[in-house]
């Protein structure tokens, strides 16, 4: 997770947390092996994986299910606050229901918006999750409705927690030294 820190100012530490991005625009597996991002600023090493159906890779590099519906799982994105995740896709829409985030304590459902356009094989449909959540991450879930469903991109934001830095820890642990009483 991205952290940056600012110095003490007036007496405060400043600190901004900033939200890893990994994005996905085209996928290289779609039999249960690990796709990597393709882009973003994040540190971590997030992977989707097909846990279900039988897509295939297009030659766009999207991943399309000519012959039924398939989900797939994110892992790797670790601690979490707040998390949202775009998913575009192309023909059939996905199943809104299979959109979940699960974690140690059971799944965690999130807000969604789409914005669709055209119909058949030339729909589109953009898919805007957030979830009110901080904590550790399982996987996140989606999947598709039916045959002739493509996932064109995925998006995902995740935000670090605000640390002080060590040294604004280190100026604070001396002011606590100076009203030390004495004896």
């Amino acid at each position: 997770m991205k952290l940056f820190c600012m110095p003490l100012v007036a007496g405060a530490l400043a600190t901004a947390s900033v939200a890893d991005i990994y994005v996905w625009e085209s996928f290289t597996d779609a039999v249960g092996g690990i796709n990597s991002p393709t882009g973003g600023n994040g540190s971590g090493t997030p992977s989707v994986v097909v846990i279900g159906g039988n897509p295939i890779v297009s030659g766009s590099g999207n991943l399309y299910a000519p012959g039924g519906s398939f989900t797939c799982h994110l892992y790797g994105a670790g601690v979490v606050s707040n998390p949202t995740m775009e998913i575009e896709n192309l023909g059939t829409s996905f199943d809104t229901t299979s959109f979940y985030l699960n974690t140690p304590t059971g799944p965690v459902y999130p807000t969604v918006e789409v914005e669709s356009g055209g119909s058949g094989f030339g729909a589109f449909n953009t898919y805007s999750l957030s979830w009110a959540y901080s904590g550790p991450t399982i996987f996140f879930n989606f999947g598709s409705s039916a045959a002739h469903a493509s996932l064109d991109r995925l998006t995902i934001g995740t935000f670090g927690e605000a640390l002080p830095a060590p040294g604004a820890l280190a100026l604070l642990g001396l002011a606590g030294l100076g009203r030390r009483r004495r004896s």
